[in-house]
């Protein structure tokens, strides 16, 4: 009977679990096509298939749907990336390879998730909502772990002296976000591996010292 009754709550917990993927895997296409202002309840509703009650049971309001969304993004994305970055065990060229590289096939495989997180963060940002203060927080953890990157090359003279990393950090960031954007709106017309390359030359060639 005990083992039954295990077996019973291990379902619905795995039925919770798929249906919380669910609601977050559809939230997140209403936020790329609308956005988070644009997005209803009524239409995350519409596209999971569930009524609002069962939404409302998973999710207390439209902002901690927006919070759980950016959770995801940086346990799949930066802490990923973090974590792959710290198995390399060349310098910070290396580094900054593998971050080009990890970002790349990052963002083709999960191009949804790359895009609505960029997207979002110049939709909310400056409009005194108290999700800015996570998006800047995750974007400063980004920049620092860029930054530390940059500092170890000019430690090892591989990196311009000029070059400075917080800057750099941040263009890095910009760079990126506005690749996923044009590779987004642009993918009919770009070849990905094409555009990764020129941009993974451009941004290489630009730290390197002479």
């Amino acid at each position: 009977m005990a083992d039954k009754t295990r077996e019973i709550k291990k379902t619905r917990n795995q039925q919770s679990q798929e249906t919380v993927r669910l609601i977050l895997r559809e939230t997140m296409k209403c936020f790329l096509k609308k956005g988070y202002h644009g997005t209803s309840i009524n239409d995350i509703a519409q596209a999971t298939g569930l009524t609002k009650g069962a939404l409302y049971f998973h999710f207390k309001s439209k902002e901690h749907l927006l919070r759980r969304f950016m959770e995801e993004y940086e346990s799949h994305f930066l802490n990923g990336l973090i974590h792959a970055v710290s198995q390399v065990e060349g310098g910070a060229l290396d580094k900054l390879e593998k971050v080009t590289r990890y970002c790349a096939a990052f963002g083709y495989y999960n191009r949804e998730l790359c895009v609505s997180f960029t997207k979002l963060a110049a939709e909310l940002m400056g409009v005194r909502l108290g999700i800015e203060t996570e998006i800047k927080r995750i974007y400063g953890k980004y920049q620092d772990f860029l930054k530390k990157i940059v500092v170890q090359g000019k430690k090892e003279k591989v990196f311009g002296k000029e070059i400075d990393p917080d800057m750099t950090a941040l263009l890095i960031m910009a760079f990126h976000d506005g690749m996923l954007l044009q590779w987004s709106m642009n993918k009919d017309k770009l070849k990905g591996d094409h555009f990764v390359r020129n941009y993974r030359k451009i941004l290489l060639d630009g730290v390197l010292s002479s």
